[in-house]
């Protein structure tokens, strides 16, 4: 029960109010600015009628060629452009909890991580524009930023494949990949503009506004083309939202307030070549810790008569300007260059499409404060610098067999400057049974190796809860790469106004890279394995070490119908059965739900009307679980409801809806649970130029 002294107010005026400001502030009225003086540098607006039209089914993270989805080597997703905007979207993680095989860490009220088929957010692979994102080494306690570097209006869709791709990405991508593909420059100017507020009904929850926009069109006509985007988006921190428990109340949600801003040339030199130079900067403040971050990048893509070629180069900084303790401000800046490059060449008579690749990375952390050494010894913060090489090479074959039969092969060897060298290959088969029937099977070894930081023993920092009488952690260079083999078997099906899908995956995680075992009690911390000394104020010293083993395996459902010409229906179901299987009994995984479910229903009753209802439920999970396994702390199921509904006039859209409309899992009982955004009311207004 919520507390009695907790204030309600009146949706509808609150809503109102918070759009009026988000109308009203200084970012917003240069958003507007920008977009229309960009667009006047081209050809007069038009209508971006197509905006609404399906996008066609084909996807370009599954494999190293666009493919259908019915034909891609993997299980994937796709979040369309119009599901982006049905909703106002603060994290993409909200979305992406909607999808089958994906599931949410929200421990502490931190943005929700991104778990795939129940492995942590740590094994799951960002990219953008099929570019790694990786922000890691700037925030080691917890890395939640990877999921809103990019404006919602400048996303095209975002590919989901579930299941190891190290065969193509390398390291990190043992639970699978998240890639955000970006909208591509237009041949006319074309632009848009998204303002939402979402005014919360208990008074003491945090507001929420955004405004995006975007822009693109030619400079020179099929030849130099441009596109601008910028966003900011701002959820106030919570005041007293959950009641005490014991005398003690829970904190709510922290501020969370993010701005972006990116610029890309597209040129078009020759038929079927284009260069892409591009600049991102953005600023995401997480509760007062704060990351910059600053990306550009270079690219050609080629067409031949052979075949087709890419190969671009990265630069990513990110900055962290308060650091990674509580009321300490240490300040750090990490670098990750990347040039990488493949070749694509089918072979049609035969039956293969080849594709060869490399990629070359070099990882630098600059972090007076944690690159240091040990306190106290010799040498003590004489180089805060740290840096890793790794290069890759990869292959991949797609062979089409008789019977419809396509078999994709490949394998990626990366070489670690400090870990060696690792080999990821996979196996993938996809059988067309029939028109409406599909069968796919998939094994592969995949891998991660130690961060930057867990690699390095000049890398430390305090822990166990005090900075000054806790314990101190350190990387370590004896570590070997995570390691993983998965399975899958699956049978889709689609036809006419019904389409779905059953898979069922396994997959065993071995040489966990694992800190929890660590300890301030100076007498019992020599008992401990990963035990490395004291400090010379005598504090113990404790190094990462691989000592954990993971199983996950499950089921992934989905279902969706056209009902009528009007009305259309999405189900989807995850059963996740996680385990850490490295003691002598097999325990649960906190933050992983053994079921997820999301229903939807769209009814479009008239060409400019459409509505929606959604329902997802998150199962129960645990929030902690002691080694021993006695006392395991659970937090049961729970449904989360929205409505809403949307209005077209034109060029504009205006939407407006409650969510989570009972008003569940709103309460926060203990530090390791977290709250649900209880209910609240939105208002939209989205703009096509």
């Amino acid at each position: 029960m919520k507390s009695a002294v907790l204030r309600r107010r009146p949706l509808a005026g609150a809503v109102f109010s918070t759009f009026a400001t988000t109308l009203a502030s200084p970012f917003s009225r240069t958003l507007v600015t920008t977009l229309s003086a960009g667009l006047s540098l081209g050809a007069a607006c038009t209508a971006h009628a197509q905006d609404n039209e399906a996008l066609p089914t084909v996807v370009v993270t599954a494999s190293a060629h666009e493919q259908a989805v019915r034909d891609a080597p993997a299980s994937i997703s796709v979040l369309t452009r119009a599901d982006i905007e049905k909703r106002p979207v603060l994290e993409m993680a909200e979305l992406l909890g909607t999808i089958e095989g994906v599931s949410l860490s929200r421990g502490g009220n931190l943005v929700p991580g991104v778990q795939l088929r129940g492995l942590g957010a740590a094994y799951t692979l960002f990219l953008v524009d099929g570019k790694r994102v990786n922000s890691t080494s700037a925030s080691f306690r917890g890395n939640d930023y990877d999921t809103g570097w990019v404006p919602t209006t400048e996303i095209e869709r975002i590919e989901v494949v579930r299941g190891p791709m190290s065969s193509l990405y390398g390291s990190d991508a043992i639970g699978g990949v998240v890639n955000i593909i970006t909208k591509k420059v237009g041949k006319t100017w074309r632009g848009t503009v998204k303002l939402d507020a979402v005014a919360p009904r208990d008074d003491a929850a945090g507001d929420t506004r955004s405004a995006s926009v975007s822009a693109s069109g030619p400079l020179i006509p099929d030849v130099l083309g441009l596109r601008v985007s910028a966003g900011y988006d701002r959820r106030d921190g919570d005041g007293q939202v959950n009641a005490p428990v014991n005398g003690v109340a829970q904190a709510g949600m922290p501020l969370i307030a993010n701005r972006q801003y990116s610029a890309l040339l597209s040129w078009l030199p020759a038929a079927g070549h284009e260069v892409k130079l591009g600049h991102d900067t953005s600023r995401r403040d997480h509760g007062g810790f704060i990351l910059e971050r600053d990306a550009s990048s270079l690219s050609h893509s080629g067409r031949y008569g052979f075949g087709r070629s890419d190969l671009s180069i990265n630069l990513d900084k990110t900055q962290n300007l308060v650091g990674t303790v509580t009321g300490q401000k240490n300040p750090n800046e990490a670098r990750n260059d990347t040039v990488n490059g493949k070749l694509v060449l089918p072979w049609e008579s035969a039956g293969h499409t080849l594709t060869v690749g490399g990629e070359a990375r070099r990882e630098k952390l600059h972090d007076p404060a944690n690159v240091t050494g040990l306190p106290g010894t010799p040498g003590y913060r004489a180089d805060p610098d740290i840096a890793v090489r790794q290069e890759a090479l990869f292959i991949e074959d797609e062979i089409v067999l008789p019977g419809d039969v396509r078999v994709t092969l490949g394998d990626r060897y990366d070489h670690h400057e400090n870990f060696g060298g690792h080999h990821s290959p996979r196996a993938y088969a996809v059988w067309h049974a029939a028109p409406q029937w599909t069968v796919k099977a998939g094994w592969a070894r995949a891998f991660r190796a130690p961060t930057l930081l867990q690699g390095s023993s000049n890398w430390g920092s305090v822990s166990c809860g005090s900075a000054t009488v806790g314990c101190y952690i350190i990387g370590s260079p004896d570590l070997k790469p995570e390691t993983s083999t998965s399975k899958e078997l699956g049978i889709l099906y689609e036809q006419g106004r019904l389409a779905g899908g059953v898979t069922a995956f396994h997959n065993k995680l071995r040489d966990m890279i694992d800190i929890t075992s660590r300890t301030s009690d100076r007498a019992l911390a020599p008992s401990y394995a990963n035990f490395k000394g004291f400090l010379p104020d005598g504090r113990p010293v404790f190094a990462y070490q691989n000592i954990a083993s993971v199983r996950t395996r499950g089921i992934e459902a989905s279902l969706r119908a056209t009902l009528t010409n009007t009305v259309t229906g999405r189900v989807n179901y995850t059963y996740t059965d996680t385990k850490n299987t490295s003691g002598a009994k097999d325990l649960p995984l906190v933050y992983r739900p053994r079921m997820n479910a999301n229903v939807s229903l769209d009814w479009r009753p008239a060409d400019a009307w459409s509505t929606s209802a959604t329902a997802r439920y998150i199962g129960e999970q645990y929030l902690n679980v002691p080694a021993s396994g006695v006392n395991m702390l659970r937090k049961g199921g729970y449904t989360v409801a929205d409505l809403s509904a949307a209005f077209r006039a034109g060029q504009y859209t205006v939407s407006a809806g409650v969510l989570n409309v009972a008003d569940r899992g709103t309460q926060r009982d203990v530090s390791a649970d977290f709250n649900e955004e209880g209910r609240r009311l939105f208002l939209s207004l989205l703009a096509r130029f």
